[in-house]
Order: structure tokens, then sequence, then C-alpha cells
């Protein structure tokens, strides 16, 4: 005969086994749907991270401040988060049924909001991360965009501006559809004033400067015309209903001026030069290509003889103590092939001697044969002789090679189809004119007709 406490105890047996048959049928889901959510979340936030990085570094150049320390505050100073999972053993008492407790708990998660609240975290979150990281880099690419033509078509920057900004907003959003709230700055009354700033962190970096500059302002807009940003999970949480969605918003500031001299051709032309063949900076002939920018008179082009020879023009010294200027020179390449890098004191080795590497002789016969604009660095002073030569860098230039006469090569004028020096005389044949160097950078240095577009906020 069976006791009665032996009933009991199979029961609670069969109970308990039921428990961990239901346990096992629900916990593939709740884990699929708490680690999905996890693995989700930790994807995200590292590719903001990343993203954040990058954008730091390279608005920090442009700034001309440390880039590294940016870049590193940005992606090391997040944090590391991890998901704790306690396991506790729920002992039942006496004639306590275990029986449903699994699928009551996970009632009870779904519920109350924690899983609800965990998805609205990972994914609604993460997607106004996403969405304000499409929106930035399409304020900064339009920014960047306008920039470039209001400096190159002064003439097309307020009524060309809209169509490009609304072009690269697009263009940087995956449904290909953004909104562009503002497009203002300072470009001689080409563009409207900027509004007053949004009280939040969409607005730009630092005060706007107080030279030329373009901001461009975007939006959140959905292809249908929507400016809100539809939630995933949000508006199913306890006392949310009414939540549609928010608008997200970034803005981006670009300027353009003559760049601090850093790095350039391994040549050096003389301020005088450059004063001679534009009239002291009145004067600039179109630069390539031909078509369809019309092509310059023969009459633009002169020849530029190597310093220290008796043709080079010779002007006021430069910096105290150092030599008059005059013609061109050879720089020490540092960096890449026929490349210079100028010091943080404006200075650069070079050699006053008639042969030029092979490096430049190569790019020299490349820019010729394929006219483009070379920038170069223009020096106003120099020291030394020979190998000992040190040039002083006053700005960076934008010069157009139309032929030359080197010890090892001559080529006659594309321009004029003649040679402007003698076989045994080192000299260059070209033009000075206005053109954007096609890399960001600092700006600061004199206006020598090369500028440069950057990110300034």
């Amino acid at each position: 005969m069976t006791s009665p406490s032996s009933k009991a105890r199979r029961t609670r047996t069969r109970e308990r086994g039921a428990a961990a048959v239901e346990f096992a049928l629900l916990l593939p889901i709740l884990l699929l749907i708490v680690f999905g959510i996890i693995d989700f979340g930790r994807m995200l936030n590292a590719q903001i991270t990343l993203t954040e990085a990058a954008r730091e570094g390279a608005r920090a150049e442009s700034l001309g401040s440390d880039p590294d320390a940016r870049v590193q505050e940005a992606a090391g100073g997040q944090g590391s988060h991890a998901v704790l999972q306690l396991i506790r053993r729920w002992p039942a008492k006496s004639g306590q049924s275990d029986r449903g407790a699994v699928a009551t708990l996970v009632a009870i998660l779904l519920a109350g909001g924690v899983l609800l609240g965990m998805a609205a975290l990972a994914v609604d979150v993460g997607r106004l991360y996403a969405e304000r990281e499409e929106l930035q880099s399409g304020a900064d690419a339009a920014a960047m965009a306008v920039a470039k033509l209001c400096a190159e078509k002064p003439a097309n920057c307020a009524g060309g501006s809209a169509a490009i900004a609304a072009h690269y907003a697009d263009e940087n959003a995956k449904d290909n559809a953004s909104g562009v709230s503002a497009i203002c700055g300072d470009m001689n009354g080409a563009l409207p004033a900027c509004p007053a700033p949004a009280d939040n962190l969409t607005a730009c970096l630092n005060d706007p400067p107080d030279s030329e500059y373009v901001e461009v302002r975007t939006s959140t807009e959905l292809p249908g015309g929507s400016t809100l940003l539809p939630p995933t999970f949000a508006q199913a949480l306890v006392g949310n209903e009414g939540y549609s969605g928010t608008r997200v918003a970034a803005c981006a500031r670009a300027s353009f001026g003559a760049p601090i001299p850093a790095k350039g051709i391994a040549l050096t032309i003389s301020v005088c030069e450059w004063d001679a063949l534009t009239g002291g900076g009145t004067t600039f002939p179109a630069a390539p290509p031909y078509p369809p920018n019309p092509l310059p008179p023969t009459s633009a082009e002169k020849a530029s003889y190597l310093h220290s020879t008796a043709k080079a023009k010779t002007c006021p010294a430069g910096p105290s103590g150092w030599d008059k200027p005059g013609g061109f020179g050879w720089l020490d390449e540092e960096g890449g092939p026929c490349e210079a890098l100028v010091g943080d004191d404006g200075t650069v080795g070079g050699n006053t001697g008639n042969s030029a590497s092979g490096t430049c002789q190569d790019l020299l016969e490349d820019y010729y044969n394929n006219p483009r604009v070379l920038f170069i660095p223009v020096y106003d002073g120099v020291l030394g002789t020979g190998s000992n030569t040190t040039y002083h860098i006053k700005g960076m230039a934008a010069f157009v090679l139309t032929g030359y006469s080197l010890p090892s090569n001559r080529e006659k004028s594309w321009l004029s189809g003649k040679h402007l020096c003698n076989a045994s005389e080192s000299c260059l044949y070209g033009f000075f004119t206005q053109a954007l160097i096609p890399v960001p950078g600092p700006i600061g240095g004199p206006d020598l007709g090369a500028r440069i577009v950057t990110l300034i906020g």
C-alpha cells in the first residue's frame, strides 16, 4: 500500500518535470530575443564609436588640434558594457506546483516591459544614432560641396547651393531621403545669415569664423514626407502610447581660404616670380581643363630660371638675414615621390643644383603631357648654397606647367609651341592660376591663388 507521502513526492517530481519541459521549450525563444538584442546593440555601438572617432579625428585635424587625442577620447571613453545573468534555483515548497512557472516568468517579463524596454533601448535608440550619423555625413558632404561651389564659381553660389546640398544629403541616407533645413553663412551676401543655433547637441561645433563660411543643417525626412523617425518598440511601452517618433538633426560648417604650407611638390618658385607673373596678384588665367575653360593667351606664360643663375629675378629679402630670393629651386624629397614637407617654422631643405631627381622629372613630364594644376610652395628667402640650401616658404600657389628646359630633357610649350630659354639654361615655362587643393587642411596662409576647403564645425 502506497503512503500519502510517497504520492506527494511523485506529484512534485512530475510537476518539476513539467516545469523543466516548459523551460526547455521557451528557453531558445527567450535566449534568441535577449542575445539578439544584446548583439544588435553591441554591433551598433561599435559602428557608432568608430564613426564618431573618425569624424572627431577629421574635425580636430581641420581645426588644427591634435587628432590622435580626439580619436582616442572618442573611441576609448565610451566604457564597457556587460550583461550579467543571475541564475537562481527556486525550490518548491511542499504541495506547491512548479507547473507553469517558466511561462509565467516570461509573461511577466513581456507584460512588465522588461524585454520590450531592452528592445526599445537597443533597437530604437540605435536607429536614432544611425539616423544621426547619416544626417551628419550628409551635412558634412553638403557643406563641403557648397563651399567648393562658392569658392570656384561665386556667381553660382546663391542659385546652385540648394540643389547641391539636397543631393549630398540624400545620397548619404540609406533611404535616399533627408531634409535640408538651412543653407546659410557668410559668402559676401550670396547666402542668407544663419538662424539661431539649436540649443542641443545637433548644433554646429564652435562659433562661426570671422572669414567666409557655409553652414548646412540637415534633419529627418522620410520618403513619404514625414519628418519623424518612427519607433519600432518604444511605442509599445506602458505610458508611451502617444509617442510617434523623433525628429533628428545635424549641422556642419565649412570654410575655404589659403592653406598653411605643409607639403607640396619638391619644387619651389620665388615670390618674385609669382609677383611678376600675376601682376602682384591681380592676373590669373583660367586653370585646366581646356575646354571647357578658355585657353589662356600665349602672353600668359613666362620662363622662371633656376635660383642662383644670372637671369633669376631678385626682390627684397624675406625674413631677416636671408638672401634675396629669385627663380626656382629643388626641395629635399620627404613623404613621397617628389614631395616635400614644410617644417613648423616654414623652412625646408633644398638644393640649388641644376639636376632634378628621377621622380621629379617623371612628375613634370606627366603634368606637361596631361595639363592640370600643380600646387607649388612659394619661397621668400634663401640661406646657404648647393645641397646646404634652406628655403623659407611663404605660401602655396597654383601653377600650370606649359614646358621646361632641364639638363636631362627639354619640352616646347604646349601653349605657344616655342622654347622660352636656351638649351644651356634651366628654366620652367608656365603661369599661375587660382584653384582649390583637393584635400582638406588648416587654413591661415597668404592668398597666392591656391585655396583649400575644410570643415570647421
